[in-house]
């Protein structure tokens, strides 16, 4: 019989830890070049922990999946694991991205691109490289449900990426049962000089170095909203019952073209409860003005808003005839209201936004709108783009006058729209 070899590195001092940690839950929040590849060929191959199949790996015949944000990622860790399993794999499928070890195990790699993708297999171990930049809802709706049938072992390897999903399960991990968590920076690699990370300090900055380098959470550069308003108690699944809500809005941020680099077009649903809460969420896209028409008018017909937001000259340059022949064509008729938005965007959204988001009184709906609007507010004002934020400021504006007013909107539109509220 032919000898079956695996080429893997060996464990480096500073990798040791994770290796031989006993916990089947492990976070490594980690630097740039500090080995994650590495430690991630190691853990699939080998298994890891106190003792040998503590947490099996692929050669104990073990199920394993190994996976990435993006396919870029993927690729080249699958060209990595090739290269050190070339002379032992029993079966290679560069379709599924999967090779077969002598025992039965298996290693996939996989990518997140597509969260879907990833359900359906019950997996004995899982490796998440850059777990920071996936889709939490890849992890708990499609990865954490794979391994519960087998109480499988995860190790999640990441930079950080500001505060989000990762730095809480790193905040929480220290209470949680089986779970262990490591903050650990580039340096801790011998490989790399000191010399070298000095240099990379002075090119890219103190907070992207402290970031990239130092392993530590930190916000977007001159971001106006701080990373703590975005933690998970944001977050809401579904909606509640729609009468629940005092007040309904729906407010639109139109772009003006469909193309990789128009601005999004951006509905915001918005309904205030009874306690003063506001939930939110949102549907951006790019697209051009007839899909926007279509788009709103099916969505005020699920959400049944009391009225309908849009700043005066883009509704008036852009939206109003289109509005119109689709009011004429459906039937349905939108309570439109015009913000004359003379304001600087920036002061705007500053000034309405901030009390709600400190207080936590914004929740959103942990949808694909919802998770870009959170991302833009995060950003803002230093992102690509402002589409959500202004479109939020507009229904927590246009909220605040309803309430005031107890409904009673005398600013409502009236071309040939049927207005709801009574002058």
């Amino acid at each position: 019989m032919a000898t079956r070899t695996v080429y893997l590195p060996q464990a480096l001092p500073h990798q040791l830890p994770v290796l031989l940690s006993p916990a089947r839950q492990k976070l490594v929040v980690c630097g740039r070049r500090w080995g994650k590849t590495g430690t991630g060929l190691m853990a699939t191959v080998m298994g890891h922990g106190p003792h040998r199949t503590a947490m099996a790996g692929a050669i104990d015949g073990a199920t394993i999946w190994w996976v990435a944000p993006t396919f870029t990622i993927a690729s080249i860790i699958w060209r990595q694991l090739k290269r050190a399993t070339k002379d032992a794999w029993t079966e290679k499928s560069e379709t599924e991205h999967r090779i077969d070890l002598p025992g039965g195990g298996s290693i996939k790699v996989c990518s997140a691109d597509n969260p879907d993708s990833l359900r359906g297999e019950g997996l004995d171990g899982l490796v998440i490289d850059e777990a920071a930049f996936l889709d939490k809802e890849a992890w708990t709706a499609s990865l954490r449900p794979a391994l519960s049938d087998k109480q499988g072992w995860c190790m999640k390897l990441t930079t950080p990426n500001g505060y989000n999903w990762i730095k809480e399960e790193f905040d929480a991990a220290p209470g949680r049962t089986d779970w262990e968590a490591w903050q650990r920076p580039s340096s801790d690699n011998p490989l790399i000089g000191a010399e070298e990370l000095r240099e990379a300090e002075l090119d890219m900055g103190p907070r992207a170095f402290a970031q990239e380098h130092l392993a530590q959470f930190c916000d977007t550069a001159n971001a106006e909203f701080p990373g703590e308003y975005f933690r998970e108690s944001i977050w809401f699944d579904e909606w509640p019952p729609l009468d629940s809500f005092a007040f309904r809005v729906m407010t639109l941020d139109p772009s003006k073209g469909k193309t990789d680099r128009s601005d999004y077009s951006a509905f915001i649903l918005a309904g205030v409860a009874r306690n003063g809460a506001i939930f939110m969420d949102a549907d951006l896209s790019r697209r051009d003005v007839r899909q926007i028409v279509r788009d709103g008018i099916e969505l005020a017909r699920g959400f049944d808003p009391h009225a309908v937001g849009v700043e005066s000259n883009q509704f008036q340059e852009v939206l109003a005839d289109n509005f119109a022949e689709a009011a004429r064509e459906s039937g349905y008729m939108l309570p439109i209201h015009c913000f004359d938005n003379r304001l600087n965007k920036v002061t705007r959204i500053r000034a309405t936004l901030t009390p709600f988001l400190s207080r936590g009184e914004i929740r959103v709906r942990r949808s694909r709108g919802g998770r870009l609007l959170v991302q833009q507010l995060r950003d803002f004002p230093c992102g690509d783009h402002d589409d959500g934020p202004d479109a939020a400021e507009m229904a927590i504006r246009l909220l605040k006058q309803l309430y005031i007013q107890g409904g009673q909107d005398p600013a409502v539109e009236e071309i040939g729209f049927e207005p709801i509220f009574s002058p």
